[in-house]
């Protein structure tokens, strides 16, 4: 493909994006960069970033960015993929409502005509929709309220009746070329239907798991805004069952990284010096199991057999510790103990801080620890741990831990 100066600033803007934005660095780069004239500004189906190259060669560096990740978040909201019947453009119109404000948030200087008001943040683009159609309405409904009775009232109503039926025309047509096209001229950054080919398609779970790895790199950085941490447990996690979101959590403890120690092959002949991956290997996971007598026997077999599962991908060592409110027991395991049998032991009340300190006392740096719970407890370390910590509860109990991630056993 030649290189033409839209596309290299397309990349560079990419670039720039890996040390401010590793969030949406990350998510840019499994979009394909795809020159097309015929659009006015940019689109994205889930699978390419179209753009029209005079669009892109008089945006500024910071609007450019701007724009990627514009382009990047409808994608990750999984909007080529829940329009339904919807018109297109008013589509559009909210997917924008729904993104801009976290964009803004996040420091982006946004391209010229952008969408925002504040009643829509965070609030999901189906929501949007609806209440732009409702506005479109009354709207309409306000313009026939406004006629007088009496023959000049009728001459009126008959002329406004023209004027109007010739508006409507005119908006028809523009509305069925934009769902033709799928475009709306003033858009910059537009979002379409993914077309499904039969081979190598993009599923919703493909960007729920990139939007995982995107957090978890950019959380281990410092550099994930609020508004999009709570864009990936509130978009992500409702629709996925728990069992999927611990095999995902293990695995993003062992998957790749990005290293600059080994630049990226793929675009060294760009005179673009990028990360590459590396992989990490799972050495010690430690699983600790709340013996205060709140977890039943259903409960701990179920999940017993979900980490066995899990486990049996890795060559990792299985620390178990059973505790209450003190260390009552610790079983270490190997791949060939699997399948694993939790037989937990005490039954007091509850600490966390007992586990925590015995893994420092150990000097076991695990790649993650899990904590089975009831989360009926308030006595967490005062200093969050040097590794990942995924608290999966059990109960109703809607307490929030002071750090790691949360994960809700539904059986």
């Amino acid at each position: 493909m030649k290189q033409t100066k839209a596309y290299e600033r397309l990349l560079r803007a990419r670039t720039s994006l890996v040390l401010k934005h590793p969030f949406f660095a990350s998510l840019a780069l499994r979009l394909h960069l795809r020159e097309d004239s015929d659009c006015h500004t940019a689109w994205t189906d889930g699978r390419v970033f179209c753009y029209n190259p005079d669009y892109i060669n008089i945006l500024s560096e910071e609007k450019l960015e701007g724009l990627t990740a514009h382009i990047v978040m409808h994608p990750a909201c999984g909007h080529h993929l829940r329009r339904e019947d919807r018109e297109p453009v008013m589509w559009n119109r909210a997917c924008d409502y729904a993104i801009n404000w976290l964009l803004l948030d996040a420091g982006f200087d946004l391209p010229d005509g952008y969408l925002y008001l504040e009643e829509y943040r965070e609030v999901n683009a189906e929501k949007i929709y609806l209440k732009l159609i409702e506005e479109l309405d009354d709207e309409q409904d306000g313009e026939k309220d406004t006629t007088d009775d009496g023959e000049e009232g009728e001459r009126d109503r008959q002329d406004d009746d023209e004027e109007r039926s010739e508006l409507q025309e005119q908006e028809g047509a523009v509305t069925e070329a934009a769902a033709a096209a799928g475009s709306d001229p003033g858009m910059a950054g537009e979002v379409r239907d993914l077309q499904h080919s039969g081979k190598d398609d993009i599923s919703e779970t493909d960007w729920d798991e990139a939007l995982i790895q995107a957090a978890h790199n950019a959380r281990e950085m410092g550099l994930l805004p609020a508004g999009l941490e709570r864009l990936v447990e509130n978009t992500v996690n409702p629709k996925i069952c728990w069992e999927t979101l611990l095999a995902r959590f293990i695995e993003r403890c062992a998957r790749s990284d990005y290293t600059w120690m080994m630049p990226n092959r793929r675009y060294l002949h760009q005179d673009l010096y990028l990360p590459s991956l590396y992989n990490h290997e799972l050495d010690h996971i430690v699983l600790a199991i709340d013996t205060s007598g709140s977890i039943d026997n259903r409960e701990l077999n179920q999940f017993a057999a979900e980490i066995s599962a899990v486990m049996a991908q890795y060559p990792a060592r299985l620390y178990v510790i059973y505790c209450d409110a003190d260390i009552q027991g610790v079983h270490i395991l190997e791949r060939s103990d699997l399948p694993i049998t939790l037989e937990p032991k005490g039954g007091g009340g509850t600490d966390y801080r007992p586990v925590f300190h015995w893994v420092e006392q150990e000097r076991i740096s695990p790649a993650c620890l899990i904590y089975l719970t009831d989360m009926e407890c308030l006595q967490f370390p005062a200093a969050e741990p040097g590794y990942p910590v995924l608290w999966v509860t059990t109960g109703n109990n809607d307490q929030l831990p002071p750090f790691g991630e949360m994960l809700k056993l539904a059986l």
